[in-house]
């Protein structure tokens, strides 16, 4: 596939979902009382396409220039395993918290803490790092 006729194609639906947008937030803003909840669901219908068009495309994308995103392809891999790593080591002890909190629940809540620590511990690591070898280039 063509990728500038893809960039043109996703350009005009960013285009025309935009516009869409903006006539249904003002809509909103300005309080036609009957129209309030129909646009609302416009707007969430608009950003479920948008979101899917972004997710479709960008696969379409990393699928059809595979040697060349193959670092991406590794770094999403490495965060599923990551995740995975995490979820198997949460905790689903509830005793804490109230009875409106399962299991399930507070294994995916401590799963999602320890994945945020880890990034966040790696990227403040990673920006040292490369200060530091900024410097002594």
């Amino acid at each position: 596939m063509d990728t500038k006729k893809l960039d043109t194609g996703l350009t005009i639906l960013a285009f025309i979902i935009g516009i869409i947008g903006l006539f249904l937030g003002i809509r909103i803003m300005v309080g036609y009382e009957d129209v309030i909840g129909t646009s609302i669901w416009l707007v969430f219908g608009l950003m479920i396409l948008a979101g899917g068009a972004a997710i479709i495309f960008g696969l379409v994308q990393l699928l059809t220039n595979l040697k060349r995103n193959m670092s991406l392809l590794i770094g999403i891999i490495g965060f599923v395993v990551l995740a995975f790593i995490c979820y198997s080591i949460a905790s689903d002890d509830v005793s804490r918290y109230s009875e409106d909190i399962t299991t399930t629940a507070s294994q995916v809540s401590g799963a999602g803490l320890m994945l945020m620590y880890i990034l966040v511990i790696g990227a403040v690591v990673m920006a040292i790092i490369g200060e530091v070898v900024r410097i002594f280039k």
